[in-house]
């Protein structure tokens, strides 16, 4: 009898359906295909990282395809893996982290390596009064918060003239922050990837961003005040429960992100509010990195004292970032992971770039995003068009997994009055359909070098001294 094919979950080990033949150990994703009579054993993470054409890939495909696939995990489990294969991306593991209110300008504005991404020197702005005014570097790691509202946020956007942050929001909103400042996050972007034309989602507040960050899409919501457990449209969280692919949110510091504040939008879903992989704690994370348990997608949610936001102390959010981002680097899981780092709308400061405008809602400014893997592009400046769906994309292709815009068709045509300030008084706003679906967003893919040497670990900045 030709020899049965099986696609099985495994974890630390696994043993053969026949009990003889012991396969050992594995990373994520967590599938191996065996041969229950012992003859054929394959790691399917080796088929991940080992080069070949794709003509080979799909001759062995059928190979597998004439042996007979097991239903033990459903051919969609087979798909994902087929579809990663056809990929030859090695990355395993997802990370997502997002800290709060900043724009590229304001952090990466004077990054020596931004070129036309950053401000000139000649750069200035309206004082309103015929007179002109310029940036300036923040004394202080704490700055004064600045108005963002959907009104604030349009104004300073002034229909593309991106004009209005001084008039509408006072010098406060021009000032900066460079090097000596944020040396560790400068840092990053000399050892990996920094995204010079990745916008936020929408010209509005924290809230209606977060939600596309795991939706793509706010769902017309333009405002922060949002009920807990209230909404019921699909999220990423969705796509993955439903196609096996492991998940976690892990709360950094004493762990309130998700318990206490709105930092992980998934607490405004029903489905998602009490889920139990929403409260894992910091010390959780540093765990499954030191025993190689990390899920395949994982959320770092932030909490409001390490935050960034003004008033947080930025040096309290750079140095939490710092050793979040370092245990990785260390850990036995580097070699097979991905770290996106973004911030989730622009707080009201300034910004010289105009947003594209996709829809109704935005997108909104540049926020400044770091790709962190040894397989990112190493002092990479991408001009590629980004937005928060962007990484959702990554994340679905990567694991083979639908678009949410062609799961969620809620918002096609129009989306409720409730929230939406673009529904000026209508009973019905404008359509807000996913976003992950637009061509002109990228992935990601090309941020990544995939010949490059995985035992990459850049020396990056240990301690520096704060202000006073």
């Amino acid at each position: 009898m030709a020899p049965v094919l099986a696609i099985v979950n495994v974890g630390e080990e696994s043993t053969a359906h026949d009990g003889r033949h012991e396969c050992g150990p594995y990373d994520n994703p967590k599938s191996a295909i065996k041969n229950c009579n012992g003859e054929l054993c394959m790691n399917v993470r080796q088929w991940f990282t080992r080069p070949r054409s794709r003509r080979a890939v799909l001759q062995q495909l059928g190979v597998l395809a004439g042996a007979g696939l097991t239903l033990g995990v459903g051919i969609t489990a087979a798909s994902r893996a087929l579809a990663a294969l056809a990929d030859e991306n090695p990355i395993d593991h997802i990370l997502l982290a997002c800290q709060e209110n900043r724009t590229f300008d304001a952090y990466f504005g004077t990054y020596p390596n931004a070129g036309n991404f950053g401000f000139s020197s000649d750069y200035s702005l309206p004082d309103g009064k015929g007179g002109t005014v310029k940036p300036y570097h923040f004394n202080f790691p704490v700055s004064l918060k600045v108005a963002h509202s959907w009104q604030d946020i349009h104004n300073e956007w002034n229909n593309g003239a991106m004009d209005g942050f001084y008039t509408i929001d006072g010098s406060e909103a021009l000032g900066y922050y460079g090097a000596s400042d944020l040396p560790y996050y400068y840092a990053l972007a000399d050892a990996f990837t920094v995204c010079g034309n990745y916008f936020c989602s929408q010209l509005g507040p924290s809230t209606p961003n977060r939600l596309a960050l795991w939706s793509a899409t706010s769902g017309g919501k333009t405002v922060n005040t949002i009920g807990r457990g209230s909404l019921d449209w699909p999220t990423i969280a969705d796509v993955l429960d439903d196609y096996g692919i492991t998940w976690k949110c892990y709360n950094l510091g004493i762990g309130t992100g998700s318990y206490l504040e709105d930092f992980n939008a998934l607490t405004y879903f029903k489905r998602w509010q009490h889920d139990k992989r929403l409260y894992y704690s910091q010390h959780d994370y540093y765990t499954d990195l030191k025993t190689g348990r990390l899920p395949q997608v994982s959320f770092l949610i932030t909490e409001a004292i390490i935050s960034e936001h003004p008033l947080a102390d930025i040096q309290m959010g750079q140095r939490a970032m710092k050793d979040v981002i370092n245990a990785l680097i260390q850990s036995r899981m580097w070699q097979s992971s991905a770290l996106f780092f973004t911030y989730d709308e622009g707080g009201g400061y300034f910004d010289h770039v105009a947003p594209p405008q996709v829809d109704a809602y935005g997108l909104g400014f540049r926020v400044p995003t770091l790709v962190i893997s040894p397989w990112a592009k190493r002092g990479y400046i991408s001009a590629q068009l980004y937005e928060h769906s962007s990484i959702l994309k990554f994340i679905e292709r990567r694991f083979g997994l639908p678009t949410l815009a062609s799961i969620n068709h809620q918002f096609d045509n129009s989306t409720p009055a409730e929230n939406n300030d673009a529904a000026n008084g209508d009973s019905y706003g404008p359509a807000a359909p996913p976003r992950d679906s637009l061509p002109q967003l990228g992935d990601f893919y090309e941020a990544f070098d995939f010949t490059q040497d995985p035992n990459y670990r850049p020396t990056l900045p240990r301690w520096w001294w704060n202000w006073g």
